[in-house]
């Protein structure tokens, strides 16, 4: 017998967070995807992928508690996808990273509603160490 899982109203603020985190965990899925696809590096290919797949299913439990699907953004897919092509992987990968930052959603915050988020947090943190490492390991 399963068990359903309850989930209480959200704040507005919470809501809208949980709006933009979905947002951008489905476009940075497409992303890493087709970074994948483009990149030779077997290694890279693998870490690029296991973050896709992580961005999609951090995606799936952000669905959960927003009851909508998000459409991803198609101009940053597009955007540093080209800008990874262009300038290389890690140059696109550092300037995610830093546009990440920017638009840092409050896990914190989050969390004191949804306890999923303090765990998406924590893997989010992790992708990152993983880019770095790959990045460091490309120059």
């Amino acid at each position: 017998m399963s068990k359903k899982i309850e989930i209480k109203p959200l704040t507005p603020l919470v809501r809208k967070q949980i709006i933009q985190a979905q947002r951008n965990e489905v476009t940075e899925y497409h992303i890493y995807k087709r970074l994948a696809r483009a990149t030779k590096n077997k290694k890279n290919k693998g870490i690029l992928n296991s973050i896709a797949d992580d961005e999609l299913r951090h995606y799936s439990i952000w669905m959960k508690y927003s009851g909508r699907e998000v459409e991803p953004s198609k101009w940053d897919i597009f955007k540093f996808y080209w800008i990874a092509m262009i300038f290389g992987l890690n140059f696109g990968l550092k300037l995610m990273e830093r546009g990440e930052e920017r638009a840092q959603i409050n896990y914190n915050e989050i969390g004191k509603e949804i306890p999923e988020a303090i765990q998406i947090s924590i893997e989010e943190n992790q992708h990152e160490k993983e880019l770095i490492a790959m990045i460091g390991e490309n120059k």
